[in-house]
Parts: C-alpha cells; structure tokens; sequence
C-alpha cells in the first residue's frame, strides 16, 4: 500500500498495540476526527479494548462499548446472534480439543471460535469419521473448537456493506457468489445486484443486535439445493471491498464519510445496476505454481476478469511491488525446504 501514489506518507510498527502507541503520540488532537479503518482481527481486539480511550479523539468500528466487538468475534456468539435472526445456521458444539462430539453429526469440520486462536485456517480440518477428528486433533493448536456440522457446498456467498449509528442505519453492496469448486471458474468472483430484501432484512436485524458501526463482510455457503447457511461475520474491511468501485461504491470513503455525517445519503450510494467478476490475481496464481495444468484456465480467467485486486493502470507500482514479494516468499520457502532436506 505505501507504494501507491495516493499514499503521502507511511507509519510502520511491528505489533498492533505499538500501531496504537504511534496513533495516540500522533494523532490524537486534531482538529477534525481521523478515520481508524481496521483491517484484521488482531488490529480489532486491541484497539476493541481500548475503545474508551480512541472514541473521543478517533472515528472506528465498534460495537458501543470497550470489548463488545471482541465479543463479536467469537463465532459462536455470532451464530447465537444469526439464529435469533432467523437465519440458518449449521448444526454446531464447542469442545475442548479431543472430545468426541455429543451432537453434530459426521462429517463435520473443526473451527477456532475467534480468528486469532489457535491456527486459523489452518484448525479448519473436514472430518468424515471419529478416527479422522482424533487425527485432526494431533495438528490443531487452538484448545477450545468448534465441531460444525459440514455442508457440502456448490457456492461460497458473501454480502459486504456498512453501517452507522449502532446499525440504525445499513448499506448494502452487490451480492458476491464464489464457484470455488468449479475447476474451470474457480477463482472468478460473480456480482450482481442483491434482490432478496428478506436475506437483506435478516441480516440487518443481525448487524443491529450486534450494534456494529463499520464496514463488515457477512458470509455464507450454499448447497446443491440452493440453501444458504451462515458462515460468520468480519467486523472489518479488506483488500475485497476493492471490487465494489466497480458499481461506483468506494465503501471506507462512504463509510467514513456517513459516519461523519451521522446519516447514510441515498444519493451518494446510488448502485450500477450491472453484473460483473473479479479475480484475485495473486492467489490463483499460487494455485498455479502447485498445479501447473492449471496455466490455461489461469490466464482465461485473467481475461474474463472486469476487475483485479492488484492491477490498476493509473497505478501500477503496488502490483510491481506485490508480484516481486509474492515470488521473493515463494523462493524463500523453496529453499528453507532445500536446507532442511540437508
């Protein structure tokens, strides 16, 4: 990001609470409010628990009161939150790691209850016997899990905006449904308007108990009987949002700019009426390199795309920057698996 040439100047710091540090020692008397934009859970929970000391001198997600979006990140909470919605939720059980599931039927798949236990994504294990969750078991370093029921999925369905005031007030952009089984489309993203008010209504009602201002990411999957269940919630923003600039939405400036105002104007998120697709460059092509048959597709996919995440004409230095890292991490772990073979 410092390399783009809309950034005028960069801060760096090596842990979220010295993120803070350098926030409070340079920005905390001016004249107009900044903006905090947080982008990862991590950056969340520290700033979450500081939110009594930021609300007077920053405008940033919250959820009204110090430590009440740490509790949003927990995922059961949040599936709590989205049942009480009427939403559908997979069946689901939190165990201490080794315990055998009392409810959930296999298969199932291993979960972290917030994104910065354990793992991660990489605690995520599909288990289709006992024997495979004891296996599981044996890689997983978080000590307390989620056992969800698993949903054989055609579609990965993702529904962004924001909200003001508590979640008084909502927007909402186009509808993202991602193929990510399809071996032809797989890394295609499809948008279009979102015309289900219901879905939209449920989720409001969702963002609204949980008194969130800020930009979020509701999730889901869907199975071969077009039926949507409820994935989780990021109380952030991310290099995602990017795409909607596409239906002319910047959503952090719209953000920024309603919580300022305190009222989201309908004339500024006025939303083209188009479809569309985009591809995360960078990450399809890492499917690349462990699949080399996959060459083709790639560079179809490159074609069809409306939008990339990195490529940008009027700014070009990011994706130079991106794609010189990208290969610099790939032949860095290429050779620490060299010199551990020795």
């Amino acid at each position: 990001v410092e390399t783009s040439k809309y950034v005028q100047r960069t801060w760096f710091a090596p842990t979220p609470q010295s993120v803070l540090t350098v926030l409070l020692e340079n920005f905390s008397n001016e004249t107009e409010k900044p903006v905090l934009f947080f982008t990862d859970e991590l950056h969340t929970e520290v700033f979450d628990k500081h939110y009594d000391e930021l609300k007077d001198k920053f405008i940033c997600y919250n959820a009204g009161s110090t430590g009440a979006l740490i509790q949003l990140l927990n995922k059961a909470y949040q599936c709590k939150l989205a049942q009480s919605c009427g939403i559908r939720v997979p069946e689901y059980e939190i165990v201490k790691k080794g315990a055998m599931p009392q409810h959930v039927p296999f298969p199932l798949i291993t979960k972290t209850i917030t994104s910065n236990d354990g793992r991660w994504k990489q605690d995520m294990i599909v288990c289709y016997s006992a024997e495979e969750l004891q296996n599981a078991y044996k890689e997983i370093e978080a000590e307390n899990i989620i056992l969800e029921e698993f949903i054989e999925s055609t579609n990965e369905v993702d529904l962004k905006g924001f909200s003001i005031n508590g979640g008084e007030e909502i927007f909402f952009t186009h509808i993202k449904r991602w193929k990510y089984k399809d071996k032809q489309r797989g890394h295609l993203m499809y948008f279009e308007p979102c015309t289900d008010e219901l879905f939209k209504q449920k989720i409001h009602q969702l963002i609204q108990k949980a008194e969130f201002s800020g930009i979020f990411d509701a999730e889901f999957i869907q199975n071969a009987k077009g039926e949507l269940f409820f994935l989780e919630v990021n109380w952030r923003t991310g290099m995602y949002n990017y795409n909607h600039t596409l239906e002319g939405v910047n959503l952090p400036y719209l953000w920024a700019k309603s919580a300022i105002d305190g009222h989201i104007s309908a004339d500024e998120t006025s939303v083209k009426d188009i479809k569309y697709t985009s591809l995360d460059e960078l990450s399809s092509f890492a499917d690349v390199l462990r699949n080399p048959s996959h060459l083709g597709s790639w560079i179809k996919e490159l074609k069809k795309a409306d939008i990339l995440y990195y490529y940008n004409r009027q700014d070009k230095k990011p994706y130079r920057t991106a794609w010189r890292l990208f290969f610099r991490r790939k032949i860095r772990n290429v050779l620490k698996t060299a010199f551990k073979s020795f």
